[in-house]
């Protein structure tokens, strides 16, 4: 019969204590790592004039007329258009067809030709933004609701042009050169639509 055999108490005494050592000199170095970085933070550099640092958001009640409410995507839809292709008359009559009464839009793709608007609402209007030249879309976010019952598509656009520079705004108008493809998500679907009257 094999009989396990105890460790010698003072091999155990001198194994913990080499664990103690270690535990007591990594709490120290962590302790003095967190007060060097909270000492860092408050000794930066002072910023140039226009520069800010961001901070955590922690105040609350700053937006009193937010109103939230949960929504529960129905219907995930992936829409590719090509050359030539009219967008917003495009997404608009998908919309219809596929009885969207609610959703969020996304994409990304180019044109050949845009109408960009900028919103002067004490004009009632948007400040036309003609593009005229080949622009790629690196951004289109935007939503359909039901206006008198039927889709309404409201989109923002941002267009890369061959310099770099970019122009962005309310989406008038916009050609595909050569795909765009937008995702749609929806929220709620909307009843299909009455049959034309006779």
């Amino acid at each position: 019969m094999n009989i396990p055999r105890k460790e010698p108490l003072m091999n155990r005494t001198l194994r913990n204590s080499s664990a103690s050592r270690w535990l007591t000199v990594f709490l120290a170095a962590a302790l003095a790592s967190a007060a060097a970085l909270s000492l860092g933070a408050q000794q930066q550099a002072p910023l140039p004039e226009g520069y800010i640092r961001p901070a955590p958001v922690t105040a609350t009640g700053q937006a009193p007329n937010m109103k939230g409410e949960q929504l529960s995507p129905a219907r995930t839809f992936k829409v590719t258009f090509g050359p030539g292709d009219e967008l917003l008359s495009g997404l608009t009559e998908f919309a219809a067809k596929n009885h969207i009464a609610a959703a969020r839009i996304t994409g990304l793709g180019g044109f050949s030709t845009a109408t960009l608007g900028w919103g002067d609402p004490p004009k009632g209007a948007f400040k036309k933004i003609a593009i005229d030249q080949k622009c790629e879309l690196v951004s289109l976010i935007g939503n359909i609701s039901l206006r008198d019952g039927k889709p309404y598509v409201h989109t923002h656009a941002v267009v890369s042009l061959p310099d770099g520079s970019t122009k962005g705004g309310h989406l008038i108008d916009a050609h595909v050169s050569p795909i765009a493809e937008i995702f749609i998500v929806e929220a709620e679907s909307g009843p299909p639509p009455a049959p034309p009257a006779k």
